[in-house]
């Protein structure tokens, strides 16, 4: 009762009512689909325009009044640069009311020099609003910096695990077989996994650099395991570039099998962001670290097909 006599003197009877009241609604489904299309909108008009406006000549302002203002100053060279490969990699709502959102967009370029194919990356921002459906940048582009560099995020996979460990020996003809078509890969996964082999197959070998496990022994004596193989492919007898596979396993019956390829490597909880200091402590604690070694690991036999 000291509440209700608290909120009372405050407040009075509303108060009381907002004291057991709900939060307000989220964003109902309509409302997200909308700011989804306007974001795709504004993303689509700014790339055309800084594509557009960076490649125009001299007398082509009429050209550019499709989407700014014939108010703004504008200077346009006599010779046009070629501006390709045009991608928006930034995009933020700013504002917005019933009727209109505004949008801060920022697009690469790449532009040529003379005769040079490609060129370098360039990046510019617009500002566009978007009301019903019509389009309009706010202002001329301007030029701004590439987008910052993130923080590398700490993996959880503590353990290095030597090529006799039953985690690398699955790992190693999981991946031959799924991506070289050496062997059979229903022998590795679980029935539940979904995985098939890709075909036709992209390489002709799969070799195992590293696996790195977050289970200390390798598979020697858990259920469940979360393993990152790094693997070094081939392709038309030559090497290709190295390759990462983040794979959950679970052992059944006494076989490990893998039971997904994870879409995201296995991050160490609580999330945490590597320092300069910590990946070299971690660098030299892998590289150090006992390599565990275990029984001959069992397979699935081969399944008919």
């Amino acid at each position: 009762m000291g509440v209700f006599a608290v909120l009372a003197v405050l407040g009075g009877g509303h108060a009381i009512l907002s004291f057991f009241s709900s939060p307000p609604p989220g964003p109902s489904e309509d409302s997200t689909t909308r700011i989804i299309a306007h974001e795709q909108l504004a993303q689509s008009y700014a790339r055309d325009f800084v594509v557009t406006y960076l490649s125009a000549t001299s007398g082509q302002q009429d050209k550019l009044a499709e989407y700014v203002s014939s108010g703004q100053q504008v200077t346009l060279p006599s010779i046009g640069r070629q501006i390709t490969d045009g991608q928006v990699v930034y995009a933020a709502r700013m504002s917005a009311s019933e009727a209109l959102d505004v949008w801060t967009v920022t697009v690469s370029v790449r532009v040529a020099k003379g005769a040079a194919i490609g060129g370098d990356k360039q990046f510019y921002r617009v500002a566009v609003s978007v009301a019903d459906g019509r389009l309009r940048a706010l202002s001329l582009p301007e030029v701004v910096g590439p987008p910052l560099r993130g923080d590398d995020l700490m993996l959880g996979y503590q353990t290095t695990c030597s090529p006799d460990t039953p985690l690398t020996q699955v790992a190693a003809g999981f991946l031959a077989a799924y991506a070289a078509g050496n062997g059979d890969v229903a022998r590795y996964v679980t029935p539940d996994s979904g995985i098939t082999a890709l075909h036709p197959s992209p390489y002709s070998a799969m070799d195992v650099a590293t696996v790195m496990a977050d289970d200390s022994g390798c598979g020697a004596s858990s259920a469940t395991a979360h393993v990152l193989a790094s693997v070094n492919p081939k392709a038309d007898g030559g090497v290709a570039p190295s390759l990462a596979f983040p794979l959950t396993m679970v052992r059944t019956g006494g076989q490990w099998q893998v039971q997904a390829m994870d879409s995201v490597p296995y991050l160490r909880s609580p999330m945490t962001v590597v320092t300069g200091q910590q990946a070299g402590r971690d660098a030299a604690a892998a590289s150090s670290a006992a390599k565990p070694t275990a029984s001959a690991v069992q397979v699935p036999p081969a399944t008919q097909n």
